[in-house]
């Protein structure tokens, strides 16, 4: 027993307490606890949360990081995304950006691959009008040289895209939605500078033009439209990697308004429509080494944020899409920083 006296306390207190935070998650963070403890830290391994309600669906066919989502007829678009991330000598890193087209049908759990996009591409922006697919900017393989100003269009009847007018300014990490007969966009990053400037993009002149900027530079944010509203949540912005921040843009005004900050911080999450609240999904702070399963609805009648049921498996990066009364997510990264799920789940919001 006497050996103990040896340990230092800093050391007791990682074993007392530490360690069995590690046990729930396997963040950045906590593998550094582990290597200075001289634990293998391994892969990432993340913890599914059993009591969670949300259900397991039909995998992806391989792991995808940063999919984005887009609904026509019940089913689900996932578009590009990342599906492997290279460390180079000189620490930048060097992605593998896919090209994929991928629709989920919800009624049979079957996944189809379709025309592949016109260049492959991550951290896309996508929204669907007129029963048509757009998707806008995005990186290539580079986040810090390569962000696109491209902008297509995937008609379902023909299997097939055309390219539209490029986008003012190239962006990624961006939010977008369709307010009746116009797309806005706003944030995002080009090269990995945050932004906070917003265009408008209509779909009858097939012209862009410019709209007052965000209140905030922010990327990789969750956005969604409601009741002709463009919410942008969380995101990351100069400084931190995961903030609370959430304003909403009014077309028919002109004007952001900000809201009331969400209760959990988050950056790389993703965002719903859910009747006429708002659902925050999942994100997390790849600078603390974090990943959260947090779900947050605000209400704009009250003008307050509450938590649902946490996700089943914590992730950011990932793509969401509200398909008839259920939530779907797909895939994203499980832990902090690049770590590809091939991980869908759901949640029931109604018989």
């Amino acid at each position: 027993m006497k050996g103990w006296v040896l340990v230092p306390a800093a050391l007791l207190v990682l074993l007392l307490i530490v360690l069995p935070v590690a046990g729930l998650t396997d963040t950045g963070v906590e593998r550094d606890v582990r290597d200075a403890l001289g634990f293998d830290s391994g892969e990432c391994e993340p913890i599914v949360n059993l009591a969670s309600p949300w259900q397991e669906g039909p995998s992806l066919a391989a792991s995808r990081d940063e999919p984005r989502i887009g609904t026509i007829d019940g089913k689900a678009y996932l578009v590009g995304g990342v599906t492997e991330v290279v460390n180079e000598a000189d620490e930048r890193l060097l992605l593998t950006p896919s090209d994929q087209l991928t629709r989920f049908d919800p009624a049979t759990g079957t996944y189809e691959e379709l025309a592949p996009l016109p260049q492959p591409l991550n951290h896309v922006g996508v929204v669907v009008h007129g029963g048509y697919l757009y998707v806008l900017g995005g990186y290539g393989e580079r986040v810090d040289a390569e962000t696109s100003d491209r902008f297509y269009r995937y008609d379902p009847e023909s299997d097939s895209w055309s390219r539209l007018p490029d986008l003012p300014l190239p962006r990624a990490a961006m939010a977008v939605g369709t307010i009746g007969d116009t797309l806005v966009m706003a944030g995002g990053a080009r090269n990995r500078v945050p932004a906070s400037d917003a265009f408008a993009y209509d779909f009858e002149s097939e012209r862009w033009s410019r709209l007052p900027s965000m209140h905030s530079r922010r990327e990789h944010v969750g956005d969604t439209v409601v009741d002709g509203k463009l919410y942008v949540l969380g995101g990351r912005a100069p400084g931190s990697l995961a903030v609370d921040t959430a304003e909403r843009f009014d077309l028919a005004k002109r004007r952001w308004e900000a809201l009331p900050p969400m209760p959990v911080a988050a950056g790389g999450l993703a965002a719903v429509p859910l009747g006429p609240d708002v659902v925050a999904i999942g994100g997390g702070d790849d600078e603390a080494g974090t990943v959260t399963g947090a779900v947050q609805e605000y209400e704009p009648a009250r003008q307050e944020w509450r938590e649902l049921a946490n996700l089943r498996t914590p992730r950011h990066g990932h793509g969401a899409a509200v398909i008839g009364k259920r939530i779907w997510v797909f895939g994203g990264s499980a832990c902090a920083y690049f770590n590809a799920t091939d991980r869908v789940e759901s949640l029931s919001m109604g018989s």
